[in-house]
């Protein structure tokens, strides 16, 4: 008897709340009642979120451009949340990030930004630990995503590196096909880097060249004894326009984006060692203490779901390395040719011991 009753309270238990679930979707606007993200979340979610009504987007220019692509007025016009954003360079958005969270008023919902980022605001307990249900994340190449801490940001891109070569300055037979041939004497003097010894792509770069087997620590020391490569201060632009214009032969820090927008016939290419591309993440999260939580949830849901959000992120901002996203330019894809290994996560989040490395290396700064 009492197996019984247990069996039938829970039946009530469970048409209860499946007749609360069918009542809420019920009061759902109809084309978002059968919407697929709807589903994935649950109609009580998507309920919240459209009487949140608003997301506050914190982020760097990838967000920007893709939200201007019409990707902000597509999500729109169809869940009826508005997207704001506040972007600007990552370390001002982080700063302010903190500032809201040391005065308790916390403005931001979500935000995009590079890991290392992602590592210093987790230390202040910043994030919810959760997982977008949008099918194309599981798709996204497993390499990228965090391994420590996990669960509480997930992959929107990378910022890819390898080598670029000025074609007028060096024969194709001559264009290196591994870090190692860089250490030829007849390099000296005509090799162009970012500065490694502060966060950066020059830092980060470098410290997949320090966490190589073969390649390490020894190999940066040679590099610098033998080509003796010049420490460029300022973006990576400035960098580019060094070799393109025939200051330097050779740059690390070459990103297939360089590629882009420039004239035919421009004496500058893209190499990828055999070593693989370096790369940093940059990462989507759910905010702790967010106004709009449930908002955040359907941009998540609505992002990871819709395989032309990926395209545009990867057209407008970073390459998605994803297996059905494409690239205009070949060299720029993040699926055709290898990945070095990820940074480890420890280095990642408190790299001075590696900045004090490289001024031990290249002199203080």
């Amino acid at each position: 008897m009492i197996t019984f009753l247990r069996r039938f309270l829970y039946f009530v238990a469970v048409a209860g709340v499946f007749t609360l679930g069918s009542a809420v979707a019920q009061q759902l606007p109809p084309k978002l009642a059968s919407d697929p993200v709807t589903k994935a979340l649950g109609a009580k979610v998507v309920a919240a979120a459209l009487k949140e009504g608003v997301v506050e987007w914190y982020g760097g220019s990838t967000t920007r451009r893709f939200l201007k692509a019409g990707r902000k007025k597509a999500f729109e016009k169809r869940f009826g949340i508005k997207i704001k954003a506040t972007t600007g360079r990552l370390r001002s958005v982080v700063d302010r990030l903190r500032t809201e969270h040391a005065v308790g008023k916390l403005i931001a919902d979500t935000v995009a930004i590079n890991d290392q980022y992602m590592h210093e605001l987790h230390t202040l307990g910043m994030f919810v630990k959760w997982r977008p249900p949008g099918k194309e994340l599981a798709r996204i190449n497993p390499k990228v995503f965090p391994t420590d801490p996990v669960g509480y940001w997930w992959p929107l891109g990378i910022s890819a590196q390898g080598l670029v070569v000025n074609t007028n300055m060096v024969a194709k037979k001559d264009c290196p096909k591994s870090y190692l041939d860089l250490l030829d004497p007849k390099w000296k003097g005509k090799i162009v880097t970012r500065d490694p010894r502060s966060a950066g792509g020059g830092a980060w770069q470098m410290l997949h060249v320090y966490n190589h087997p073969y390649l390490g620590i020894k190999y940066i020391k040679k590099l610098k004894k033998v080509a003796k490569p010049f420490v460029q201060q300022g973006g990576v632009s400035r960098l580019r326009d060094s070799v393109l214009l025939g200051r330097f032969a050779i740059g690390f820090n070459g990103r297939g984006e360089f590629l882009r927008n420039l004239p035919k016939g421009s004496p500058i290419d893209f190499i990828i060692p055999k070593e693989g591309l370096a790369w940093t993440p940059i990462s989507f999260a759910l905010l702790k203490g967010a106004k709009h939580p449930n908002a955040v949830k359907v941009l998540m849901a609505w992002f990871y779901s819709d395989l032309k959000n990926l395209q545009v992120w990867t057209d407008r901002a970073r390459p998605i390395p994803h297996p059905e996203i494409k690239t205009k330019i070949k060299k720029m894809s993040v699926t055709a040719y290898p990945l070095m290994d990820s940074i480890p996560p420890k280095q990642l989040a408190s790299p001075n011991f590696f900045f004090k490395e490289m001024e031990k290396v290249f002199g203080i700064r």
